[in-house]
């Protein structure tokens, strides 16, 4: 829907111009693609942004954040057993707000 969003911007229309509609899918799959790069590359230019002011107030946070030795690595045994937690977690939680709801009787309203 954004990518529609944005074709819509880049030819200056609407969503239901012919343009649009009647785009070759292989040229609008290229164009897809490529923005979602662009989009890749804005992202990136904000976080290195948002690194370089950082580095000025506090330079010993931003090499903690850089430095890739400080990245956990699971292994699919722990990938498991987060996974079987998380879905206990949901569980409980759906369980909680079903007992949570209480049903109420309608008024019948005499007219």
């Amino acid at each position: 829907m954004r990518f529609i969003w944005f074709l819509c911007n880049f030819f200056r229309t609407t969503p239901d111009d012919e343009r649009i509609i009647d785009m070759d899918p292989v040229q609008k799959l290229f164009m897809y693609h490529n923005w979602i790069a662009d989009q890749k590359d804005t992202t990136e230019l904000a976080k290195n942004h948002a690194y370089l002011v950082g580095y000025f107030f506090n330079p010993e946070a931003v090499k903690s954040l850089t430095d890739d030795s400080n990245t956990h690595k699971s292994t699919d045994d722990e990938f498991e057993e987060s996974t079987k937690m998380v879905e206990q977690a949901n569980l409980q939680i759906k369980q909680e707000e079903d007992k949570s709801i209480r049903r109420r009787k309608r008024r019948h309203l005499k007219g």
